[in-house]
């Protein structure tokens, strides 16, 4: 079936990503020259947001792609220069090629993410535990990636692990993850409790942090002084190699 001109270029725009994804970027990219005519300050401030939002939904989309167009869009509208781009492409270029390559790697292992992390939901029963499993995934995560990607990572595999069981029980592979109208009575209760699951699951304010060995014994040292409960595990290395 042959499809207009509009439709394809809206189904090629920002790739597989959402609607909602593609909507939200276009909005952004018509409020930021009209935001810089009024507020320049608030405008550049808005820009980092929408770059933020962009690397949390690294999931959604790859980050480069809605990235590029703010990044394109500022230089146009006078927000920065290409001189000056040029200038801090050159002094962050390590920075600019670890973080491509390190979302990139999370946008593109999005399933085995969601596999590894199917596994310890049907490995632990204890939920206490299986929140602790979490977190430590988590942790060892965040020693390769920055904490955004690592929230993407996390919300990415609860949506995942609610979108099976919402189809499941709904008996539609393609339903609306919002809509249980198609749900019976039984199966709706059973979708509601494996909500609060996943939101207890996710809000047992546990943090994992990873840090060099002084850092990590003076955070210890606060917290614990604090009356706050916290676990440190410190690799020491021998003398003569620096902590």
């Amino acid at each position: 079936m042959e499809i207009s001109f509009g439709r394809a270029l809206w189904r090629n725009f920002l790739g597989q990503s959402p609607d909602w994804y593609k909507l939200t970027l276009l909005v952004f990219l018509v409020v930021n020259p009209i935001l810089f005519l009024v507020n320049p300050f608030i405008a550049g401030w808005m820009l980092v947001a929408e770059f933020i939002f962009t690397l949390a939904m690294a999931l959604k989309c790859y980050p480069l792609l809605p990235g590029g167009l703010l990044a394109l869009e500022a230089v146009a509208v006078g927000m920065t220069s290409a001189e000056h781009v040029k200038d801090e492409l050159a002094s962050n270029l390590e920075v600019l090629l670890l973080l491509m390559f390190m979302v990139a790697g999370i946008y593109f292992m999005k399933q085995l993410l969601l596999f590894i992390f199917t596994r310890l939901l049907l490995s632990i029963p204890s939920k206490t535990i299986l929140s602790l499993a979490f977190c430590l995934a988590a942790g060892f995560l965040s020693a390769f990636l920055d904490a955004l990607t690592v929230v993407a990572v996390v919300i990415s595999v609860a949506v995942g692990f609610y979108g099976i069981y919402h189809r499941v029980a709904s008996s539609r592979p393609e339903e609306d993850l919002q809509d249980d109208s198609h749900v019976d009575a039984h199966s709706r209760e059973v979708l509601e409790q494996f909500r609060a699951f996943l939101r207890s699951l996710m809000e047992h304010r546990i943090g994992v942090e990873t840090m060099d060995t002084l850092a990590a014994c003076r955070t210890y040292n606060i917290l614990a002084g604090e009356g706050r409960q916290v676990i440190a595990a410190l690799l020491i290395e021998t003398e003569g190699t620096g902590a």
